[in-house]
Formats: structure tokens, sequence, C-alpha cells
């Protein structure tokens, strides 16, 4: 394992990573070294199954050889490799994930292992709560498809996953019969192979397809379709789904059929009462664009005529080049189609050419209304790159954006900045106040966002409560300036209901090509540098540094090696002696959690204990020191040396824990050590929830057990409340002996009080015996520190104590 540097900062990631992410280390022959508990959960594998195997034992298609090989190329130029992975869990349960894997070196250089980060996107815990007004818009969008088109949906592969009625209405089949089939079911033979190669080539590039179909319906009847297929673009620049959008065109051809045989017959009457536009045109004698025919009830609504058509197409105003070129082309007899707006009109018209003896004699048009599916189709591109709560653009545009931007600015490396957006205490709101009134703050948020940018920026939704600005600003000073602002305005209140809601955001700042030159680098290093804007105390923004990136890494994996280190014997407890000033002699022993890492050696209880605590590893770990502590102190005892206080830190988590007065007897039980021998020490903080721990302290006294109040003068304890708490022991601060001649008249205040509620006094971290002296003076009790005894482990105590030297 790679040796870690002591982190400069205390960021929160790795509940982060522990709630929302698969986690797996690696090794450089594949095998794995360290999982988590999500990880565990979703391959139905426990730790001990998985540790030394590779991921092999998930997917026996994958060969672990040829991944190693892969990352090893890859990360010669990128930083993240990303990938799709399916694998089957212990039971044979199939799982997609979405694979984050990141190299680790250690402070040489030399890679040692891989981080992967995995989401399970198989099941329905991705849809969540917010995405319920998403559902409701696409219920609606179906409605409309459903009424004014025929709508398919293939898989990559072509394979129909949903149908509406209307197509199986035309087609004559049944749901059943056409999901899970190609589209050969209704395959007419009309086409050629080359026109369907030529329609795939382009949907697979991610273009729209548009054309004229032929199909074969059930009963043998032929019908046309005009078609629109439309690519949904994933992450890796490749469809995974085509919708397909399609308008019955059948009576459409057959009228141009009739009238390729009967338009010479002058049946004005007939096409009068079709619905969409009938013409023709021709050259005149001057060689110019001439229609002698427009009829169908469409052109009534637009007030058109054959004159007004004519004038209308020499209209020097008018810039309608395109459509005259068209037209010129159906005179020299092409074929083709195209689509023209006019007024609030969409139509896709058709030319077709009509030739005598080999010459184009005129030109046949029709022009179908095809308003409703140019809307539509406008709608589903806009929900694609938009998020539905807000209409700010999301994910997909802001991704295309950005990298648009890096495109533009690859030579100039002209910079940018994206700022990470993290609504601070969101969750708190949405909790108390509903969701309703979440969904309106965020939709106000995103409001008042776009409103402190400039024309040029970009204001995007990621998901939840969190935001992205595309800053255009070319220097630091002005990225800054917006970064104050957003902070200044979207900490004022919101009225949401006629209710004040208040909510702060933390910002995290990358900026390009300084912290990266791709999307995914920048968007990392901003989240990284949001989070430490948060540890930082909320409500501010901070820019990213290279530092801070490594010791979020180095901090994650030392949580990963913390985790081991019960089952690993790693951890151990140190004793620190407490001297009773009137006799000289060892009165009782604090407990102090060590840890000896396999490889790194001794790490320092300042590194490790705040992770625990911040993590809710200190749970198992507290009752693990519990345990040990008064397992020692009984064996002590046993061994004929006179018994002695054992002193136990129990953090908040602990004190808090509904199952602490009972961890505590039952240690008491199982160990055999009376509870009189027991000292339960608290810090002053914990006693600001006055109720809980005067209900806690009080159950402990009544069992017998000792309880003191550590580092004492340095917190913020009511002196009203003191006399209250069933405690034995004050125990003062270090800070105050280290520095005696200054605070002299603060400890010996303390040790008055004390004495007055009957308490016991012991003095931490006296060094010298100068301040041992002058602590006696003040008729201190105990006292603790390196003058009598470093912490040492439990054999020297015992020889401490059986050699008599104190």
């Amino acid at each position: 394992m790679m040796p870690l540097r002591t982190p400069t900062f205390n960021p929160s990631l790795t509940t982060l990573f522990e709630e929302t992410f698969c986690v797996s280390l690696i090794d450089l022959n594949g095998r794995l070294t360290y999982v988590n508990q999500n990880f565990c959960k979703l391959t139905g594998y426990s730790e001990e199954e998985l540790i030394g195997n590779t991921w092999e034992l998930l997917n026996r298609g994958l060969t672990i050889e040829n991944s190693i090989l892969i990352f090893e190329k890859h990360f010669m130029t990128h930083k993240v490799y990303q990938e799709s992975v399916r694998i089957f869990s212990k039971d044979g349960r199939k799982y997609w994930l979405d694979t984050t894997v990141v190299p680790i070196y250690d402070v040489d250089g030399h890679l040692t292992h891989y981080l992967s980060l995995d989401i399970d996107v198989t099941g329905p815990e991705l849809v969540s709560r917010e995405f319920a007004k998403a559902r409701t818009d696409l219920q609606n969008f179906k409605y409309a498809l459903d009424e004014s088109a025929v709508v398919a949906i293939t898989n990559p592969q072509g394979m129909i996953t949903y149908v509406n009625d209307r197509f199986c209405e035309l087609s004559k089949y049944s749901r059943d019969e056409l999901i899970g089939k190609t589209h050969r079911v209704v395959n007419s033979g009309t086409h050629p192979k080359s026109f369907f190669e030529e329609m795939w080539n382009t949907i697979q590039q991610g273009k729209v397809w548009r054309g004229d179909i032929q199909n074969l319906s059930k009963d043998g009847e032929f019908y046309w379709v005009n078609t629109t297929i439309i690519p949904f673009v994933g992450a890796d620049g490749k469809p995974f789904q085509y919708i397909s959008i399609r308008q019955d065109v059948t009576s459409h051809k057959a009228a141009e059929k009739s009238l390729e045989l009967a338009l010479k017959n002058d049946f004005t009457t007939t096409v009068k009462n079709l619905q969409n536009a009938i013409f023709k045109y021709s050259f005149d004698k001057y060689e110019q664009i001439h229609f002698t025919l427009l009829e169908g009830k469409i052109t009534e609504k637009l007030g058109m005529t054959k004159d007004t058509l004519n004038a209308f197409l020499y209209e020097k105003s008018l810039n309608l080049t395109s459509i005259k070129r068209h037209l010129q082309e159906g005179l020299h007899g092409l074929s083709s189609q195209f689509e023209i707006e006019y007024k609030s009109y969409t139509f896709l018209v058709y030319l077709s050419p009509i030739f005598e003896e080999d010459e184009v004699a005129e030109v046949v048009g029709t022009a179908i209304d095809i308003t409703d599916r140019k809307e539509a189709e406008r709608l589903v591109k806009h929900m694609a790159f938009h998020d539905h709560l807000t209409d700010l653009p999301n994910r997909r545009l802001l991704k295309q954006t950005v990298e648009n931007a890096i495109e533009g600015r690859a030579k100039s490396k002209e910079p940018f900045a994206l700022l990470y957006i993290d609504l601070d205490r969101f969750k708190n709101i949405n909790d108390s106040m509903g969701h309703y009134v979440g969904d309106q703050l965020l939709k106000s948020v995103g409001e008042r966002l776009g409103l402190l940018v400039r024309q040029n920026d970009l204001v995007a939704r990621l998901s939840g409560d969190e935001f992205i600005v595309l800053c255009t600003s070319t220097n630091k000073n002005g990225v800054r300036l917006v970064a104050k602002r957003i902070v200044e305005e979207i900490s004022k209140s919101f009225l949401i209901n006629n209710l004040e809601v208040f909510i702060a955001p933390s910002i995290g700042i990358s900026l390009f090509p300084e912290d990266g030159e791709d999307y995914d680098t920048l968007m990392r290093n901003a989240d990284s540098a949001m989070y430490l804007a948060k540890q930082s105390g909320k409500g501010t923004y901070q820019f990213f540094t290279e530092e801070l990136y490594n010791d979020l890494i180095e901090r994650t994996l030392l949580e990963m090696e913390l985790r081991q280190a019960l089952k690993k014997d790693e951890l151990s407890l140190h004793y620190q002696p407490q001297l009773d000033f009137t006799t000289g002699k060892i009165k009782g022993v604090e407990a102090l959690l060590r840890w000896n890492h396999s490889s790194r050696g001794m790490i320092s209880p300042g590194q490790f204990i705040p992770i625990a605590e911040e993590t809710g590893l200190i749970l198992p770990i507290g009752l693990w020191v519990l345990e040990t502590a008064c397992k020692q102190a009984k064996e002590w005892q046993d061994l004929g040396y006179p018994p002695l206080r054992m002193s136990v830190n129990v953090s908040l988590r602990q004190f808090k824990s509904h199952t602490f007065v009972s961890d505590v007897k039952e240690t008491l039980r199982t160990t055999g050590l009376q509870p009189n021998y027991l000292n339960i020490e608290i810090t002053e903080s914990m006693t600001s929830d006055v109720n809980n721990c005067q209900r806690v302290l009080q159950e402990l006294r009544e069992i017998g057990i000792k309880a003191s109040i550590d580092d004492f003068g340095t917190g913020y304890s009511s002196l009203s409340y003191l006399s209250k708490f069933p405690i034995t022991h004050l125990k003062i601060d270090q800070s105050f002996v280290r520095e005696l001649t200054d605070n002299s008249v603060i400890v010996k205040a303390i040790i008055d009080l004390a004495k007055n509620l009957h308490l016991q006094v012991i003095a931490e971290g006296v060094e010298t015996i100068e301040q041992a002296e002058f602590l006696k003076t003040l008729n201190c009790d105990e006292a603790q520190g390196f003058l009598y005894s470093r912490p040492v482990p439990s054999e020297e105590i015992a020889k401490l104590l059986e050699d008599n030297i104190l």
C-alpha cells in the first residue's frame, strides 16, 4: 500500500463514497485488496470471499490480464477510466455498473493500485422522487405523440422495445407480435439493401434520418410512412436507442400515382378536397418557374392561390434561394423532398417530375402539414438536453457545451471556470417542509443563478441540489467576484408559499486549463473543491488545488484501511498512569487508542480518530476500546496488583447511542470488572444536551460507575448545570497546565469549584517538577503527564506496579 501523507484539511468525502459507491481496490495483478459493504451487498459475496480474488469471479467472460493491459495503456495518457460493466452476483443476478477507475501512486510516483468507484445503474433505485414530474411530462408527451403519430422505439441493434397503438393499427400486428422483433417483420421488399444501409450509417453516427418507407401489414396491404428516426446518444457518444416518429402518407403516395396518370384530365374538383396541398409547375416561355395548379384544403387556410404563389416566389424582399434550387432541380428531372416553414406551419414538400419523351413536361408536388410532428421532435430534443424541474441545461448539454469550449480554446488556452454549487442543508428543508417546497426552492435558485451570470455564461442543474455555472471570465479575480456574488445572493431569503426560506451555497471552482483540460477532470476537481468549501464552514467558495485532490484520495484510502484495522489486529491500547499527589502511588490509568499500521507504522490519533467519528467507525472501535480496557483492568487485579481505576474516553456518537449504557453493562458482565473501577470520560461539548447527559450519567452512577469531564475549561459547559450532573472528577486541560504561570488564577478557580462540588481534580500534561509542586499547593488531587510516564503498553504498566517505581 502506498505511504500516505498527512492530510492538511478534513473533508467529509468518505461518507459520500460509502453511501454512494461500490468501492474496490485492486493490486497490479488484478486481485482485490479491499471492498466496501456496498460492494459486498451488491455482489452477494462476503468480504472474505472477495479479497484475493479478481473481477473474474463476477464475470467469467472477463480476462483480468486484458483489463490490466487496458488500464496500463489508458493511464499513459488519461487520468480517469470509465466503462459500463456487466457482473453477476453470487445468486446469479445480472447487474450493470457504471465504473470509474483511477490509478493510485506512491510518493515516489510508482503505480501501486487501481481504485474503482462503481454505481449500480440496473434497478429502479435510480429513479428518485425528483423524476416524478419528468415522468408526468413524458406521459403527456407520449399521449400527444400517440394521438398524432406512429411511434416505435428500438435498441441499438434494431430490436423493437416499444410501439404505440397507432403502429399496431397501421401494421395490423399486435404489440406482443412486434416487441422483440426487428422492422423486418413489416418489410415490404420495396427498397434495396443499400437504402437501409444508408439509413443505419446515418443514425449510428448520432444523426437524424428522414425518408419515406413502404411497409407491408400483417394482412398483406402495403402502406407508406414518412419517417423521422432520432438517435439518443449516451455519454460514450454512441446511440443507446432510436425513436421513430412516422406519418401515414399512404393516401399521399396514392394521390401522387393518381396524379401522374390523371392530372392531364383536369380533376380540380378531386384535388380541392384533399387535406394537403397539391401543386404543379413548369417553365414558362421566359424560362421562369410558373405554377399552374395549387389546390387542397390547407391552401384555403393559408389564403394562398396559384397566382399569389407565383407572386410570392419572385418577392425580392424574401430569401427563397434554397426553395428555388429545389424547384429548379425538379425541372431538371430530380425527385426530392424538403421542409419549409410558412407562418406557424411546417410543410414536408415532395417533388416528382413528369416526363414526356424523356423530357420533363412539368413537376407535380405535394405539401404535407407536419407542424405537430415537428413540435413533437422539438419537445423530444428539448427534454433530452434540459432539466425537467428547472428547465435549465442538464448534464448532457453541460458536457457538450464545456467540451465545445475546450475545443474552441485548444490552441489559445484561454481560461474559463466551472463553479460546482451545492446547497447546504437542503435535505433538512426537504424533510421538514416537504418536497413541494424543496422543488420550488430549486426552481427559484436556478432562476436567481440565471440573473447573476453574464449572457455568455451557462447555468446547469446536475441533479438534486447541485448546480454548475460555466463562467467564461478570463481571469481568476473575475471568477472570484462571480463566486462571491453567488454566495451573497443565494444566501438571501426565498419566499416560497408565503414562507421565508434560507439556503446557502458551497462552491468549488476548477479552472481551464490550469486544473484540467477535459470535462471529467474539470468536474472532478470542482467537486473536490466544493467539499473543501463545505468543510471550511459552508456558505463559501474554494478554488481547486492539486494538494487538495491528493489529500482527498489519501483520506479515502486511510478510511478504507481503518475499516480493516480491527480485523487485522492493528489497534492497541496504551495506558498513562494517574498519580495521587498525597501518596505518590498510581491510583488509576487512562486508556489511549493507538494504530500500528502494518506498513506505515504508528499513525497519529489526530489523523484517524476524526475519520472514525465522521464515518461512524468510532462506534465499533469505541466498543472494542471499552471491552479491551475493562478486560485489562480485571487481568491486573487477577495478577495480584492493587485495583486501579480504568478511565475510558467515549465519543459524542457513542454517548448519544441508545445502546451505550447497555453496552457498558454487558462489557462489565463479560469481563468481570466491578463497576466502581471504571471511569467514563466525556468532553464538555457532550453536556450541551443537558437532559440526555443527565439521564445517561445518572444511569451509569446508579450502576456504580464513575464519570469525569475531560479537558475542563476549554468547552462551553454551563456552571449552573454542573452541580446537577452525577460526575466524580474534573480533568484540567493540559493547555492550562502547560502555561501554568499565566493560567494560575484559572487553574485555582477550577480546583476551588471542584472542591465546592465535592469533586476530585486531575491535572493533565504535567511535565515538570515545578508544575507538580505548584498544583500540590493548590490542593489538586491527582496528576497525569510525561513527568511520571508516557502512555505505555500494558506490560510496562505491570512492570511499574511490580517494581513500585512510582
